[in-house]
């Protein structure tokens, strides 16, 4: 396995043990032993073949979208949102992995037929799994999915002319749609127009706090969180990272998601193919997740709801940042033998 990937992951997973010790410490057991659960599921993927996982990655994308429809119909209903699906007494929340099941999806179909191929038919599955999130309703997860497969369309070298009449035409579906469900949506709305009119948000002030009451050094993971702040454990993981750890724990943050930041690009710009460009979706997706993640806390961004990637509590959510974190110590293994064969003498 890769070292920096593999000292990135176990930072933040030490980290989010003392976030979720300090906001629920309740739910630390189950929050180590999913933990372990998805450092097992990167050292599984990371000795498996990519073109493995390239292979079927049509039909693992397929299959998040149909999980997806299931959880409409079937799924458990929690603070007024319908993304989860019970399965044996675990929740699943099939947005995570659809994400990481659609870089893998773009990654093999843009090596295959190419930069200038008709990209019509993978840009509406993209648009199914949209609509089908944002159904849910989850707004956040729901434009999350596009800009990710507008980023790897971008870095592929799809053509602008195609970009543009793609995005022009998914630009109106969106409108159309929120305009259809926007009472679903009204929460969003209102998040948004209190951010943009500077109004007190009452999870992020008190994370403020909380964070301000951290100071340099933290108060100790036994220490409890104050003030309380709704949901620390997860849209708040930064927060009680804070207050457990300080500046310093911080620090130590911005450390390991710069060490997945730099091996990730790095992967990235040393191979080529499918292999680049999920190096190039996998670093991308847990980077803009833990920047957005950090800059709700910080009340530079609307909330959003998103989890801090290996931090904050969540089965589904560790899981997949889990198994897309193996595709990249894959990604690197496979770069490894590439640079070695290339040095042998003929």
């Amino acid at each position: 396995m890769d070292p920096f990937l593999l000292l990135g992951q176990l930072l933040l997973l030490a980290l989010g043990a003392n976030a979720v010790a300090v906001s629920a410490p309740e739910l630390l057991p189950g929050h180590l032993i999913r933990a372990g659960l998805a450092l097992l599921v990167t050292l599984l993927v990371a000795y498996t073949p990519l073109r493995l996982w390239l292979r079927a990655s049509p039909a693992l994308y397929l299959a998040s979208l149909a999980v997806l429809v299931l959880t409409l119909f079937h799924g458990v209903l929690m603070n007024g949102a319908q993304r989860w699906l019970e399965i044996q007494g675990f929740s699943l929340q099939a947005s995570e992995f659809a994400k990481v099941f659609l870089i893998l999806y773009l990654a093999r179909y843009l090596e295959r037929h190419g930069p200038d191929h008709p990209i019509a038919g993978p840009v509406g599955l993209v648009g199914v799994g949209a609509a089908l999130i944002l159904l849910q309703p989850d707004f956040t997860s729901a434009v999350f999915l596009p800009i990710l497969a507008a980023l790897l369309l971008i870095a592929a070298g799809v053509p602008a002319r195609r970009l543009i009449a793609i995005g022009t035409s998914a630009l109106a579906t969106a409108v159309a749609v929120s305009g259809i469900f926007a009472h679903r949506l009204s929460h969003v709305f209102e998040r948004l127009r209190a951010f943009m009119e500077g109004k007190d948000i009452f999870q992020v002030s008190r994370g403020l706090e909380a964070i301000k009451n951290g100071g340099v050094f933290g108060q100790g993971p036994g220490a409890t969180l104050y003030p309380p702040v709704p949901y620390a454990y997860n849209d708040a993981a930064f927060a009680a990272l804070a207050f457990a750890l300080g500046a310093v724990g911080v620090l130590v943050l911005f450390l390991a998601y710069t060490l997945i930041l730099g091996r990730g690009l790095q992967i990235a710009f040393t191979t080529e193919g499918a292999t680049s460009l999920v190096a190039l979706g996998v670093t991308a997706m847990i980077l803009l997740e833990a920047a957005l993640h950090v800059a709700v806390n910080l009340r530079l961004f609307p909330p959003t709801g998103l989890p801090l990637p290996f931090v904050s509590y969540g089965g589904s959510t560790m899981l997949a940042h889990g198994l897309a974190l193996g595709l990249l110590h894959a990604a690197a293994r496979e770069a490894g033998q590439a640079h070695r064969e290339a040095e042998e003498p003929a």
